[in-house]
């Protein structure tokens, strides 16, 4: 009866997953193409600043609100609603007219993100509760790989026909949001939805979560480093005679090497520290950012990779350990280090392209890139470890 049961809810997650995938695919098809759209709308670099600034902001301040929005409610249909969303959005971005308009389809698109991710992220872990880790780590494959084939695909159909056929790209969503809305209705309830409750936010201000309050600011440097180099690295490429195919293949390049480290890191926080994994992390992606600012050639994209490698080591950790820091309200914490991180370093963004603006975008990157300094140094004020004995005798107290 078991594995009757979990055959077909693995197979749901697969669906869930091409959804992420294609999701992640729309989301991610606009930062090699920055570019283009400065160049386009005529844009100083302080002024396009905003857009990746706005965007960011808006799809991840809402992401807790949005899971908890999602919460009792169908979230298999809600899935398909975030990535008819996105999709319908992101296709359009071809006839925006201006900025400002692009800025608007990007906005609802964000929106689109926030509301699929973390109820996606929920549903397939509900959908197959004995095997959680393995549908989370399928689904999030499905989301790494859409966002590999985004860098190229949208690159070369700008290159290759303008960007006014960027349409082309909305089909899919078209077949896979209807289909993943039809399937909704054969899941059974309980494993589409979720028991609403009440958040107690009282939580975060007791001692023992101070933890949490150092990963968060650690999350937040990190952040911004990662946004910074997402979002201006297209510029940076173009200043060096990158075209607009060769951009889409570097950011191929980085997120896989940022795939292989995520992985990479995965296998070694069960076989070693993980504060001293969070901070080699920081500080050995530090010198190889650094690099990939300071030259040129293939040396620069070498170091742009380990760059993305090194950096990817410590993501997963400093969720994990958010998690152990507040093992009562685990959906909190991670809320914590990842939406609203995530926002603060959307706002940043805007000093980076002023600062760029000013100086250079090599040269502000490199500055961007020495946060990751005291986000290496905070690690030493995070205990020594976290015990699991001591995590579940708390979470069983709190029961």
């Amino acid at each position: 009866m078991s594995n009757t049961n979990t055959a077909p809810s693995l197979k749901n997650v697969f669906y869930v997953t091409a959804a992420h995938m294609m999701l992640d695919f729309y989301m991610t098809l606009t930062p090699p193409l920055w570019a283009f759209f400065q160049t386009h709308f005529n844009l100083t670099v302080a002024q396009f600043a905003y857009l990746p600034s706005v965007i960011i902001f808006c799809g991840s301040i809402t992401q807790p609100f949005m899971g908890y929005f999602s919460d009792g409610r169908d979230r298999m249909a809600l899935v398909a609603l975030g990535l008819f969303i996105s999709g319908l959005f992101v296709s359009c971005i071809g006839f925006a007219p201006t900025a400002v308009v692009l800025a608007i389809f990007l906005i609802f698109a964000a929106f689109g993100s926030s509301l699929f991710h973390p109820t996606a992220g929920g549903l397939v872990t509900a959908l197959t509760p004995k095997r959680a880790n393995l549908a989370m780590a399928i689904f999030l494959t499905g989301g790494t790989l859409g966002m590999t084939l985004a860098s190229i695909t949208g690159t070369q159909i700008v290159e290759r026909y303008g960007i006014g056929y960027l349409w082309i790209i909305g089909f899919p969503v078209l077949i896979l949001s209807p289909f993943i809305l039809w399937l909704s209705r054969k899941i059974p309830k309980n494993e589409r939805r979720a028991t609403a409750g009440k958040i107690d936010f009282s939580v975060l201000r007791a001692a023992e979560t101070r933890p949490l309050w150092t990963l968060y600011v650690i999350s937040v440097l990190r952040s911004i480093i990662h946004t910074g180099f997402v979002s201006f690295t297209a510029i940076m490429g173009a200043s060096r005679g990158w075209s607009t195919g060769k951009i889409g293949y570097v950011f191929s390049g980085y997120l896989l090497a940022s795939t292989l480290g995520r992985i990479t890191g995965g296998y070694l926080a069960d076989r070693m520290s993980q504060r001293k994994l969070l901070a080699l992390s920081c500080a050995s992606s530090a010198i190889f950012h650094i690099g990939f600012c300071l030259t040129t050639g293939p040396s620069s994209l070498i170091s742009f990779f380990l760059a993305g490698y090194l950096f990817d080591l410590g993501i997963t950790t400093n969720i994990s350990l958010a998690q152990r820091a507040l093992p009562r309200n685990t959906s909190t914490a991670t809320g914590l280090v990842m939406g609203f991180s995530w926002s603060m370093a959307g706002l940043a963004i805007l000093g980076v392209g002023r600062l760029a603006e000013w100086t250079s975008t090599p040269t502000a990157l490199t500055v961007v890139s020495l946060f990751l300094i005291p986000a290496a140094l905070l690690v030493a004020l995070l205990p020594s470890k976290y015990g699991t004995e001591e995590t579940e005798a708390i979470a069983e107290h709190a029961d």
